[in-house]
């Protein structure tokens, strides 16, 4: 398996897979507003990038970055091919890309009263297999709360706090604790 990466674009057709991928995949109320991403996109803020298997769609990653970090704000896998690792290898792309940059991405928090917590539990043992580690910190974005995980123990939450913040606009409440 080899993946390409492609770089978003308006009118290219890795936009369209992109934005129905993002749609289905992520609840209303874990979105950001689609124009957003555009803006950031065009902004050295933000890149999102579309994977492909030869011609077949896989997935796609919407990062947030500075020169201190990465944080992977949407990763989703296309549903026909998920569990096939299309994920991990997505994942390892983005950590080559990052070089020696911690990397930051934010889950829902493990929790056995959820009506998703077997997805939960499963979602994060497998960042914690690609090599990423839970923080005692949480990310609040509005009315949502979402555990950190990062790749290095020692980032700077201060920064990606920011980060965020910058990326949202002002349009949504961002905070970490």
């Amino acid at each position: 398996m080899t993946l390409t990466r492609q770089k978003v674009s308006p009118f290219s057709k890795a936009y369209n897979d992109v934005k129905k991928l993002y749609l289905s995949a992520f609840p209303p109320n874990e979105r950001l507003p689609y124009f957003l991403l555009l803006v950031n996109s065009v902004r050295s803020l933000a890149k999102c990038y579309a994977y492909y298997e030869q011609e077949e769609f896989v997935g796609f990653a919407y990062i947030l970055e500075s020169k201190k970090q990465v944080f992977i704000l949407f990763l989703a896998v296309n549903e026909p091919v998920r569990s096939k690792g299309y994920g991990s290898m997505i994942l390892a792309q983005i950590r080559e890309y990052a070089g020696l940059r911690p990397l930051i991405l934010t889950i829902e928090p493990p929790d056995k009263e959820a009506p998703n917590s077997e997805q939960r539990r499963r979602r994060l043992s497998f960042y914690e297999r690609n090599g990423y580690q839970a923080t005692s910190h949480y990310y609040y974005e509005g009315q949502e709360c979402y555990q950190i995980l990062t790749t290095d123990q020692n980032a700077d939450l201060e920064h990606f706090q920011k980060l965020a913040r910058r990326a949202t606009l002002g349009f949504v409440p961002i905070e970490v604790r």
